[in-house]
């Protein structure tokens, strides 16, 4: 891989199962993931939130896919925006260094409007 490399595009779109399934193996307990009337009329938002650790491993399930047979390094992200249910999410990247037998990814996730959800980078390295 050089530098410019784009990894192909993937798209998520959550269910309310998928964000109540990911709250509950990951002991996310904020109700502003699975409680519609709590995330809406309590907390005014549009509707349930899509976690942020969520995004995270959708990040990571696309970078690895698109670097076989190289091993993830390392990843780091952050949020820069929410995003709610009934979004669907683009995860990408592009390759920004390689070298010393080390791979660096940018990673982002969009919503369908472009605006970035979450933002960082991953480190491969040959297997």
């Amino acid at each position: 891989m050089t530098p410019g490399t784009e990894i192909p595009p993937v798209e998520r779109t959550p269910t309310a199962a998928d964000l109540f399934m990911f709250s509950a193996a990951a002991w996310l307990v904020h109700r502003i993931h699975y409680d519609v009337p709590f995330a809406t009329e309590h907390d005014g938002h549009p509707g349930l939130l899509i976690h942020g650790p969520l995004q995270g491993v959708y990040l990571m399930q696309t970078a690895v896919a698109a670097m076989r047979p190289r091993r993830l390094a390392s990843i780091m992200y952050r949020h820069t925006a929410p995003a709610h249910l009934g979004d669907t999410l683009t995860c990408g990247g592009t390759v920004v260094d390689a070298a010393g037998g080390l791979v660096t990814v940018e990673v982002w996730a969009r919503k369908a409007d472009g605006t970035v959800t979450t933002e960082g980078h991953a480190v491969f390295e040959e297997v």
